[in-house]
C-alpha cells in the first residue's frame, strides 16, 4: 500500500500569499520610481515573500513544465487573478517531488506559515477548508451544497 501523501495546501496558500505581497511590493517600487517618489519600505511580509519567490521560481524552473512556468509569469503580472492557478501548480509539483514539498514546509516554518493536510488512501478537498484537529478523524464527511438540504 502506498505511503500517505502529505499535501501542504494550507502551507502553499500561505506561501503564495507571501509571494503575492512581494510581487505587489515590486510593482509599487517600479511605480514610485517612475513617479520619482520615495520607494515604499520593505515590510517583514515582503521580505518573507522575496525568499518564497526565490524558492518557488527555482523549483518551477527545475521541476515544472512550460504550463507551470507560464502560470508563474502570469501570477507575477497579475497575482489576484492567477493566485489559485499558482497554488494548484505548486500542490501538483509538491506531490510529485517530496524534496520540494519538504523545502516548502521548511520555508513555511521560517516564514511563520502553518498548516498541513495529510491524505491517506482517497481524499478530495474542493474550495476553501479550515479546521483544527489534534487527533484522527475517520468516516465520510460531506461539505458543500449537498448539506443544505439535510436538516
Amino acid at each position: 500500500m502506498a505511503e500517505p501523501i502529505t499535501i501542504g495546501i494550507a502551507v502553499i496558500t500561505g506561501l503564495v500569499g507571501a509571494y503575492k505581497a512581494y510581487t505587489e511590493y515590486k510593482t509599487a517600487v517600479v511605480k514610485a520610481q517612475a513617479e520619482q517618489k520615495a520607494t515604499p519600505a520593505k515590510t517583514e511580509e515582503v521580505a518573507k515573500g522575496e525568499k518564497v519567490a526565490e524558492v518557488v521560481k527555482a523549483a518551477v524552473q527545475q521541476h515544472g513544465d512550460d504550463k507551470d512556468r507560464n502560470a508563474l509569469i502570469q501570477f507575477e503580472a497579475d497575482p489576484d487573478d492567477y493566485r489559485d492557478v499558482l497554488e494548484k501548480k505548486l500542490v501538483r509539483l509538491a506531490e510529485g517531488n517530496p524534496a520540494f514539498a519538504q523545502q516548502l514546509q521548511t520555508l513555511a516554518q521560517q516564514a511563520g506559515v502553518q498548516g498541513n493536510i495529510n491524505v491517506s488512501g482517497q481524499g478530495k478537498i474542493q474550495g476553501q477548508a479550515a479546521a483544527v484537529n489534534e487527533g484522527t478523524m475517520t468516516g465520510t464527511f460531506n461539505f458543500g451544497d449537498d448539506d443544505k438540504d439535510e436538516k
